[in-house]
């Protein structure tokens, strides 16, 4: 429940978990392969910077990340729960098919919504439809979910302001921030020395260790080693691949450096993290957590 849920293929369907996104505080969060991550705050507070921007999020907040926003989880109280919903670029594509151009700049631009007291109850009854086709549409899965989610987005679509938001402006410093860690998501499989991403971006290695403190108060090899163990995380979780086949995938030299390399990081064995999470993994993804009604903000 703790882990960051991913879509390891772009070709995998749907994902529907419930998180406390604990493994990715500290670092921007990266959902693998999902074009498009929708999460709904069911309990609990947390702080997050997206887009360099500062936002509180509490119990009924929702996120639409796309997978050019940069989330950053700061803070998180004890008892924060999220449900996340992964969405795969092909049924993204399908469920814009029928959405206003205007929706999509403004979700860029604003991706926290605070629904009103309201809204509440019918963003209850979403999500429950939505777990429920989740895990029980069969044939009609595809379908279901893709109508869900058109429902879903229509509706903020009703809500858009009449007069347009003026975003605010970002920083060349947090802009080249944010296109070192698009490279990160990009290469971490392959390229885990902080000189080649410096040389991407035509930067000093030492002028990068300046945005990334300054930005995600880390430094940029920390960040490639998160998101790297990430990674690996990821792909004892949700896919049945040996251990020596998944050294070779992020590019290590043998699985007995793969297996020291994420025992240094995160204190656990290979097998260890995988039996834990197989363990765990029934409760994390059919668990249908209570929306209550909003009380006062």
């Amino acid at each position: 429940m703790d882990r960051i849920p991913q879509l390891l293929d772009q070709d995998e369907s749907m994902r529907l978990e419930v998180s406390t996104l604990a493994e990715g505080q500290g670092v921007p969060l990266s959902f693998g392969h999902a074009y498009l991550a929708v999460l709904v705050c069911v309990s609990g507070r947390a702080r997050f910077a997206l887009n360099f921007r500062e936002v509180a999020v509490q119990r009924h907040d929702v996120l639409v990340l796309a997978e050019d926003t940069l989330a950053l989880l700061r803070q998180r109280s004890r008892g924060f729960l999220a449900v996340v919903c992964l969405v795969p670029k092909a049924l993204a594509s399908e469920v814009a098919y029928v959405l206003p151009n205007a929706l999509f700049k403004f979700l860029h631009e604003h991706p926290h919504c605070v629904p009103s007291p309201l809204d509440v109850p019918l963003l209850q009854g979403w999500l429950q439809q939505l777990m429920d086709a989740q895990h029980n549409g069969g044939r009609y899965r595809h379908v279901m979910l893709r109508n869900l989610l058109q429902t879903f987005f229509l509706k903020f679509a009703t809500l858009l302001p009449a007069q347009k938001v003026v975003a605010a402006p970002v920083s060349r410093r947090e802009r080249l921030a944010w296109n070192f860690w698009e490279l990160v998501g990009q290469r971490s499989t392959r390229q885990r020395d902080v000189q080649s991403y410096a040389d991407a971006l035509c930067i000093t290695p030492f002028y990068l260790s300046q945005l990334t403190r300054e930005c995600f108060d880390e430094t940029p090899k920390a960040l490639i080693d998160r998101q790297v163990v990430l990674e690996i995380k990821a792909l004892l979780s949700y896919s049945e691949l040996p251990i020596g086949r998944i050294a070779e995938r992020l590019c290590f030299e043998d699985a007995s450096y793969l297996c020291r390399y994420f025992r240094r990081h995160t204190g656990q064995s290979l097998t260890g993290y995988r039996r834990a999470g197989r363990g765990s993994a029934s409760g994390t993804r059919t668990a249908v957590p209570e929306l209550r009604t909003a009380g006062p903000r």
